[in-house]
């Protein structure tokens, strides 16, 4: 089950059904699943509708209606601030503006190829080329970020349709693996073990000395003892607490030696 609205919802067999993936609700079992629920869904009358049937009942009165590790005051402010950005129309797509970052993505793909198609293989053409498709490809994958956010069209279905088309077609990448990671990690945003983006190997990366911890308790005591070690070998590029809101990123490098 989980909260919406104040209400609960039990989605225990739904969530095999839910077009996002299961994962990015059992992310929120037995959670306040209310911003996400209002972030990932642009119709939500309709939605609610299907909500009906797995409605079981209410929160008490005294039971907050917001995540546990998350301050009240915060979550209002960020509600009151989405509610501004809302009726201020900053959330309304620019056709134009879509339109001419998708033109200009064929246009240097298509340069790519004609220029080695024209000139040769030669070292300059092969060097043109190259800058050519790097843009192109970098760029597209943030358009079809956008596609996969459903933010150039109001409807879901044409931003699917085109995102398919810019990450299947042009860049050779699944858009239904980029769309069930990509939801995980804005459901639980830099939350380990439920972001995917923070999935790394334990012996190379790690996050922070807390999770470093977290992450050798499931390791045998000679591979644990060797991890705790390497805390000795940090290059530090960002600082990163667990509790701290302006979390960073920590890596810790390894030596391959010390843990084979």
């Amino acid at each position: 089950w989980l909260v919406i609205d104040r209400k609960v919802y039990d989605v225990s067999k739904f969530s095999k059904q839910h077009p996002g993936g299961s994962r990015v609700i059992s992310h929120y079992a037995g959670q306040d699943a209310t911003d996400a629920f209002v972030a990932f869904h642009n119709d939500k009358s309709l939605v609610k509708k299907y909500l009906k049937s797995l409605l079981i009942g209410e929160l008490a009165p005294d039971q907050p209606s917001f995540e546990s590790n998350k301050k009240k005051s915060l979550l209002e402010d960020f509600r009151e601030l989405r509610c501004t950005i809302e009726k201020m129309g900053l959330l309304r797509p620019n056709y134009i503006f879509f339109f001419l970052i998708f033109l200009h993505l064929l246009v240097l793909d298509a340069a790519s190829w004609l220029v080695v198609w024209y000139f040769g293989i030669s070292l300059v053409p092969f060097l043109v080329g190259i800058v050519f498709f790097t843009i192109a490809q970098i760029q597209m994958g943030w358009f079809q970020h956008d596609l996969g956010h459903c933010s150039v069209f109001r409807k879901p279905k044409w931003n699917r349709l085109l995102q398919i088309v810019v990450i299947n077609l042009l860049k050779g990448l699944p858009a239904s693996w980029w769309n069930h990671l990509h939801n995980q990690h804005h459901a639980k945003p830099n939350c380990f073990r439920k972001d995917p983006d923070l999935n790394m190997h334990p012996l190379l990366f790690s996050l922070g000395k807390t999770l470093s911890v977290e992450v050798s308790m499931g390791m045998s005591g000679e591979t644990k003892s060797r991890l705790q070690l390497a805390h000795y070998n940090i290059f530090s590029f960002f600082s990163l607490e667990k509790r701290r809101r302006n979390s960073c990123l920590t890596i810790i490098s390894i030596s391959i030696l010390s843990v084979s």
